[in-house]
C-alpha cells in the first residue's frame, strides 16, 4: 500500500513535470511513448522492496531510453528513489557490482541529456554534482540504513545469544542445587543404613526408603530442568519451580538424613514473586545442605521473615562453625546463592556465630522482580 502510493504520487510528479515549460531545441516532445516510459519507471517502484534488482534495472534502462528517444531530462525522481532502496537491502558487494553502476550510467545519462537541454554543453563538474545528488547520496543514505539494520539484527542476535546462556547458567545452578542436597541426604543415610544394618535391620529398611525417595525427588527436578533444554518440548508440561510452600517438605527430607532443624516463620506468609520464591528455597536448602555436609551432630533453624517490602531467609546451625570453600569447588554454592540474591538487589551474609556454628543470612526487597 504505502509503496504503490508513493509509485502513484513519483509518477504523477514526473509527468507534470515532463508537459511542462517548453521544450529544449533539439529535444523531442513528451508523447505516448514517453507516458509508457515514465508509467513503467514509476509504476515498477510499487514492488521495489520485493525485486529490488529488477526494478532497479528497469528503472535505469527506462531512464536511458527516455533520454536517447530525445526526451527531456525528468526521471530523476525514480532513480534517486529505487538508488537508495537497492543501497538499504543488498549486500555490500552486490551494491557494487549490480547497483551501482547501472545506476551510475542511468545518471550520467541524465545529467548530459539535462545539460543538452539547457543548452550549455558538457560541464564535468555539473554532471559530478548531479550524479552526487541523484545517485551518489541515495546510495550512501541507503548503505547507512543497511549499516544500521544489521547492526540492530546483530544486537537482538547477542541479546538472544546472552539470553540462552544467561538461562542455561540459571539452569546449572538449579542442578548443582539438586543434586548436591540429594547426594549429601542419600550419603548420611546410607552411612546410617550402614552402621545399623546388623542391629536394627528395621531402622536400616527406613534409611534405604528414604534414599530412594531423595533420589526420586531429585531425578524429578533433574528431569524438569533438562526438559528446558529441549526445544521441542512443552513448557505447560513441566514441574512447576519449588518454592517457600515446599519449605515443609524440604525440612522433612532433611530431618530423616538425621539433622535436628527448627523451622521459624516471623510476619503472615503470603505468595511471592516466583524468582523471589525459587530463591529464597534454594537459599533454605544451600544452608541445609551446608549443615548436612560440614556439621556433623548440629542442630539448624531455618528462619524465613516476612516484611512488608522484603523477605529475609535464614539458616543457622550451632555445629563447627565453618562450611569449607564457599565455592564449593565449582562455582556455585554459596558463591551461586549470592549471585541469585544480587540479581534482585538483595545481600547474602554468611559468617561464624555467636557462641559457636555458623549462619546464612538473606534479604530480598519485593520491589526488584525481574525474574521471567
Amino acid at each position: 500500500m504505502v509503496d504503490g502510493l508513493l509509485a502513484a504520487t513519483i509518477f504523477a510528479i514526473t509527468l507534470f513535470a515532463a508537459t511542462l515549460g517548453e521544450v529544449a531545441k533539439g529535444r523531442r516532445d513528451p508523447d505516448g511513448l514517453a507516458f509508457v516510459l515514465i508509467l513503467v519507471a514509476c509504476m515498477s517502484l510499487m514492488f521495489r522492496r520485493r525485486w529490488v534488482l529488477p526494478v532497479l534495472w528497469i528503472v535505469c534502462a527506462s531512464v536511458v531510453a527516455y533520454v536517447v528517444f530525445g526526451y527531456p531530462d525528468n526521471l530523476v525522481i525514480p532513480l534517486l528513489v529505487v538508488s537508495y532502496t537497492a543501497a538499504s537491502i543488498e549486500p555490500h558487494d552486490r551494491v557494487l557490482t549490480l547497483v551501482a553502476p547501472p545506476a551510475l550510467a542511468a545518471g550520467i545519462a541524465s545529467e548530459v541529456a539535462s545539460q543538452v537541454s539547457a543548452g550549455t554543453g558538457f560541464n564535468v563538474v555539473e554532471v559530478v554534482v548531479g550524479l552526487t545528488l541523484s545517485v551518489g547520496i541515495p546510495i550512501a543514505v541507503g548503505r547507512a540504513v543497511y549499516n544500521r539494520r544489521r547492526r540492530l539484527r546483530e544486537d537482538r542476535e547477542r541479546m538472544a545469544h546472552d539470553a540462552v546462556a544467561e538461562e542455561r547458567a540459571r539452569i546449572a545452578r538449579e542442578l548443582h542445587d539438586i543434586v548436591a542436597h540429594a547426594m549429601s541426604v542419600m550419603v548420611v543415610q546410607a552411612g546410617a543404613a550402614r552402621t545399623v544394618v546388623e542391629r536394627d535391620p528395621a531402622q536400616a529398611v527406613q534409611a534405604l526408603r528414604r534414599i530412594e525417595e531423595t533420589g526420586r525427588t531429585g531425578m524429578a527436578e533433574m528431569r524438569r530442568l533438562i526438559g528446558v533444554l529441549k526445544a521441542d518440548d512443552d513448557a505447560g508440561g513441566l514441574m512447576p519451580q519449588p518454592g517457600l510452600g515446599q519449605l515443609d517438605r524440604l525440612v522433612d527430607t532433611v530431618r530423616g538424613a538425621g539433622l535436628p532443624v527448627e523451622t521459624v516463620i516471623e510476619g503472615s506468609p503470603r505468595p511471592l514473586p516466583p524468582g523471589v520464591d525459587l530463591t529464597a528455597y534454594r537459599i533454605v536448602q544451600e544452608g541445609l545442605t551446608n549443615v548436612l555436609k560440614h556439621a556433623g551432630g548440629a542442630h539448624a533453624r531455618a528462619t524465613v521473615r516476612y516484611d512488608t517490602d522484603s523477605i529475609g531467609v535464614e539458616v543457622a546451625d550451632d555445629g563447627r562453625g565453618a562450611i569449607g570453600d564457599p565455592t564449593d569447588g565449582a562455582g556455585h554454592g554459596l558463591l551461586g546463592m549470592r549471585e541469585r540474591v544480587a540479581v534482585f538487589d538483595g545481600t547474602l551474609e554468611t559468617g561464624a556465630r555467636a557462641g559457636g556454628g555458623f549462619v546464612l543470612r538473606a534479604w530480598i526487597p519485593l520491589d526488584a522482580e525481574v525474574d521471567g
